[in-house]
């Protein structure tokens, strides 16, 4: 359970205590008895067959609505093998320890000596101490990855067609930056199926900050999950709507888990958090009030830009915003958008990633994050060129898997889950 579904069941046992014989001495014995009935009488066969369906029916009906009770699982991290050893080992022992003392009792009984007790328990009690030796030795290093770690980790999730970016700070804070998705999460759940696993792997349950950066479901619907699922301290948003129904879901989930979420004037400007600079450069403070205005009646332009720099190594999460928005931020920010790592806007789309907005941001990499052989055609080959021009070191999700990378501020490091993919991002569109 905890392994492969993230949950501990605490109505489990006492369901299966209840409905296991109730399956097995109802159910089960109305269905082998219809089979030697229907020679006899179809119409009797068919009773018996009602009379299981019918206790089925209703067996299933009461577990639906138990498995809906807030209490009836807990969500958990991902153990690794060696976790799942120690727990299997801890259990035999103490299974072990319970038999140790029948036998101690039987050999005491024959020898009054404490030579044959000692003799007996020995070898349980060191494989006990041993594996909660290395136990705890893991935990020690997952707390150290948690809480203790002064370097600045980022990784690019490979979501698909989509955006989703995990960033954890020095000392424990965690950032997530959009959650990918698709237009229906009833056909598949990426927040559920991609983004939820992957920070359970990393033993990740709390996400200090949420970043939606325009409310696009390719961005957003991964999210739901996150909120629903997670201990979410707050979301930063721009606060532009969508009549969609995965806003409205992920709306009401911030509402029902009291999730804070800041006015767009607040979180505009530079945070400093364990020494990493956050700057929200765009879009501008009063845009909603600006809709009349061509650029920001585009909800991909609203886009939230947000770079951060920890030392001399700088990221640029720019969204999906456009040409206009652009020509927009290059005339705000100027100089302040030099990057060493750009995320492609609009998942290298034609109609993003200008001229004049590279040369301002000088990238030495740039990550695109699209999905394989996408309708759309991302990334384009136009902007793949321009990114070689720059002399950019490209790399996308779509042949890469999830991108890490770390930093101590001065030295960059960088990690692609698949390092010697031979195919052209060229070839992925």
């Amino acid at each position: 359970m905890m392994r492969y579904f993230n949950q501990v069941s605490l109505v489990g046992l006492p369901a299966n205590v209840i409905f296991i014989p109730l399956i097995g001495f109802v159910v089960v014995p109305l269905g082998i008895m219809s089979v030697f009935i229907y020679p006899l009488t179809v119409s009797g066969a068919l009773v018996c067959l009602k009379a299981a369906s019918a206790v089925l029916e209703y067996v299933i009906t009461i577990i639906n609505h138990i498995s809906e009770w807030t209490f009836a699982a807990i969500n958990t991290v991902t153990p690794n093998y060696l976790e799942i050893f120690c727990f299997y080992v801890l259990f035999w022992v103490l299974l072990n320890l319970k038999s140790v003392q029948i036998r101690t009792a039987l050999a005491l009984s024959k020898d009054h000596s404490s030579q044959s007790k000692n003799s007996i328990q020995k070898p349980v009690v060191i494989v006990g101490l041993i594996t909660v030796l290395v136990f705890s030795a893991d935990v020690g290093y997952w707390l150290y990855q948690r809480c203790w770690r002064d370097d600045f980790r980022v990784t690019m999730i490979d979501v698909g067609h989509g955006n989703a970016s995990l960033l954890e700070l020095p000392y424990g804070y965690n950032m997530l930056i959009d959650g990918g998705g698709f237009s229906d999460n009833r056909v598949f759940d990426v927040g559920a199926s991609i983004v939820a696993p992957f920070l359970w792997q990393k033993k990740i349950r709390r996400i200090d900050t949420l970043v939606l950066s325009h409310p696009n479901s390719d961005h957003l619907n991964g999210l739901i999950y996150i909120a629903e699922n997670f201990h979410v301290k707050n979301v930063w948003t721009n606060h532009e709507t969508a009549n969609t129904y995965g806003y409205q879901m992920f709306m009401e989930t911030i509402k029902k888990n009291n999730i804070q979420v800041p006015a767009y004037s607040k979180i505009t400007g530079v945070h400093d958090i364990g020494g990493v600079h956050i700057d929200v450069l765009y879009p501008p403070v009063n845009f909603i009030e600006k809709k009349e205005i061509e650029t920001w009646r585009n909800v991909n332009n609203n886009s939230l830009v947000l770079k951060i720099s920890f030392g001399a190594t700088s990221f640029l999460f720019p969204g999906d915003i456009k040409a206009q928005a652009e020509y927009a931020l290059v005339s705000k920010a100027g100089d302040k958008l030099k990057s060493t790592i750009l995320l492609a806007p609009h998942h290298g789309s034609k109609t993003s990633s200008t001229e004049n907005f590279l040369e301002k941001v000088g990238p030495e990499t740039v990550i695109i994050s699209s999905g394989w052989k996408y309708k759309f055609g991302f990334p384009h080959l136009s902007v793949l060129k321009r990114y070689q021009k720059k002399s950019c070191r490209i790399l996308g999700t779509a042949l890469n898997g999830a991108i890490s990378m770390s930093t101590d501020g001065q030295a960059l490091t960088i990690h692609p889950y698949i390092s010697d993919n031979k195919a052209s991002l060229g070839n992925i569109r």
